[in-house]
């Protein structure tokens, strides 16, 4: 006894110096394993990096706090488990808590406390929950408020999926944790802010057609509307060393610029400029619509519902060429599209309007899981064209947003009349699929002016020409549409981008675009974040219906039956060792 007494003694201060060991290399290196499949509880390096960089305290106030259903619990856990690996990493700079803002029962201060919430930029959603005494509907806020240095950014942490199963949902969401908390710390922290360019002076979309996004744009990025003009210093500017000097150093005013919905021809200038621009880096988001038609001149009383849709003139098609894409001139249409209101009849002294799909307005989908549209709600276009995919593979180009497998293609000039929807579409003629709308172009670029120029532009050292770019991506949109808000000149007022005012569904659009700008032009790398992909493990329920009792006797009786065998064996094994012959 005495001896196995020693050995215990020994073991126990063997185990207690391991312990104090493995604490003291603890304090010195950090590390943090995740032995999931999916590495669901890892953070990308980019967000890492994000992290140790804050120079000061945080807080995160997650709104997930009460009595859920499971689905929003899940969305809890998740998001607090995420919140762990943040604080882990910052070494005690993060600090968050759950918050129930329906705790508050007096009325009035929790409606004031839903409005301070909705003032600051979370959403709220409608929940029917089940009980014994029927369905009862509870508002819930899946959102955070994340504080740095007095500046309170929000985060929508429950995304939004047009006629999606609430699983995927949910999936997508928890997917989404990672980049979308960590964008929100990078707005919250960061100081240096970089700039885009709307071009305008060529007919492109007004400022009020364009004020959801830009001012959402502005929310992250300094937002300019640049005219170009033939001014060759109007998108890059060009620095001289000295006073004595004819040879600039060419530097980027913007990281990226954008060219929305032009309908007048551009000068070849002004086509040089851009050229340059992208030579040297910049990027470019091309939204082109190469046929003219739109919804006021078909509803026009004077057009009898009937307009021509006709090809426009943009002198842009060499251009856009050499960069690896072509802008078709014609327009796509889509059995699955958005609706319109349409005059059926009167009841009474009262216009009667019914909503019918229709195909000029093609919802557009991905089917690629690129960080710019992964977890992204359908997008809606309207007359939108095709884009065909020219050159060899020197470029990569990805397609982000196509149409469905139930599409034709309408060569310009069409006639497009509100008539057809008086008749069942004829849907053997929509048998293309896949039509390309929005194409990430990415790579070296070759100058649209490559043995073009004359000698003396060429050796201008105040131009600096290049003909070949450094590596940089562009985007190319067959639809400017994807990003104009409706304007309301009478009450001077415009809906936000995406909504649609007659389904009052909000569709992908503003999302598309602004992780479009963050992907080309934020340099952190956070979007890759947007990368993860979690399997979505549902249970069957036929199967648990069907063998609900043996799964009961499984998982409650089977357990301690289990438990007390060990226990007997055990006890016998012991007796028999410790038993005095």
């Amino acid at each position: 006894m005495k001896k196995n007494k020693t050995k215990d003694i020994i073991g126990f201060f063997i185990g207690l110096g391991i312990l104090i060991l493995l604490n003291m290399i603890g304090s010195v290196v950090f590390q943090r394993f995740d032995l999931t499949a999916e590495k669901r509880y890892s953070i990308s390096d980019p967000t890492k990096q994000l992290i140790e960089s804050l120079e000061n305290d945080v807080y995160i106030t997650v709104y997930l706090e009460g009595d859920f259903p499971a689905s929003f619990k899940r969305l809890r856990n998740e998001t607090r488990e995420m919140l762990d690996e943040f604080q882990a990493y910052s070494k005690g700079k993060i600090d968050f808590e759950f918050v129930n803002p329906s705790a508050v029962v007096d009325k009035k201060e929790r409606n004031q406390a839903y409005k301070n919430l909705y003032d600051k930029g979370l959403r709220p959603t409608d929940l029917n929950i089940k009980d014994e005494d029927g369905v009862s509907q509870k508002i819930v806020w899946p959102g955070a408020i994340i504080s740095y240095n007095n500046l309170e950014v929000p985060v929508q942490l429950l995304k939004s999926q047009f006629g999606g199963q609430p699983e995927l949902i949910l999936n997508q969401s928890i997917e989404s944790l990672e980049y979308e908390l960590a964008f929100g710390l990078k707005k919250a922290s960061t100081s240096t802010v970089q700039s885009i360019a709307f071009i305008k002076g060529h007919g492109e979309l007004n400022k009020y057609e364009t004020a959801d996004i830009m001012g959402s744009l502005r929310e992250y990025y300094n937002v300019e509307r640049v005219t170009i003009d033939g001014n060759i210093n109007s998108l890059q500017e060009r620095i001289y060393t000295d006073a004595d000097s004819i040879e600039a150093i060419v530097q980027k005013r913007f990281d990226a610029i954008v060219v929305a919905s032009p309908d007048s021809a551009f000068t070849e200038k002004d086509k040089f400029i851009i050229d340059q621009y992208i030579m040297y880096g910049g990027k470019v988001i091309w939204l082109i619509d190469q046929v003219f038609a739109d919804m006021d001149s078909l509803n026009s009383k004077y057009n009898n519902n009937t307009i021509l849709a006709t090809a426009k003139d943009l002198n842009l098609d060499d251009q856009l060429f050499r960069y690896g894409v072509r802008f078709n001139k014609d327009l796509v249409l889509d059995l699955r599209s958005a609706p319109i209101p349409v005059v059926n009849g009167k009841y009474g002294t009262q216009v009667k309007t019914q909503l019918y799909p229709w195909p000029y307005f093609p919802f557009l989908f991905s089917k690629n899981d690129h960080p710019i549209n992964k977890n992204l709600d359908v997008v809606k276009a309207e007359f939108a064209g095709s884009i065909d995919l020219i050159g060899s593979g020197e470029l990569k180009k990805t397609v982000l947003l196509a149409s469905s497998d139930a599409t034709k293609v309408m060569k310009a000039p069409t006639r497009i009349s509100l008539n057809m929807l008086s008749f069942e579409p004829p849907v053997q003629q929509y048998n293309k699929s896949d039509i390309p709308i929005a194409v990430l172009v990415e790579g070296e670029f070759e100058s649209v002016y490559k043995n073009r120029l004359t000698p003396n532009i060429l050796d201008s050292k105040q131009i600096q020409f290049k003909e070949k770019s450094e590596m940089t991506q562009q985007l190319f949109i067959s639809d400017g549409d994807i990003i104009r808000n409706e304007f309301s000149e009478a009450s001077n007022q415009f809906f936000a981008l995406g909504f649609d005012k007659y389904t009052k569904q909000m569709y992908g659009n503003k999302s598309f675009f602004i992780n479009s700008i963050n992907y080309m032009v934020d340099e952190s790398g956070l979007i890759l974040s947007n990368n993860k992909s979690f399997k979505i493990r549902l249970l069957d329920t036929q199967t648990i219906k069907e063998s609900r009792v043996t799964i009961q006797v499984i998982t409650t009786i089977l357990p301690i039956v289990l438990t007390v065998i060990i226990g007997l064996v055990l006890h016998a094994i012991r007796k028999r060792k410790y038993t005095v012959r």
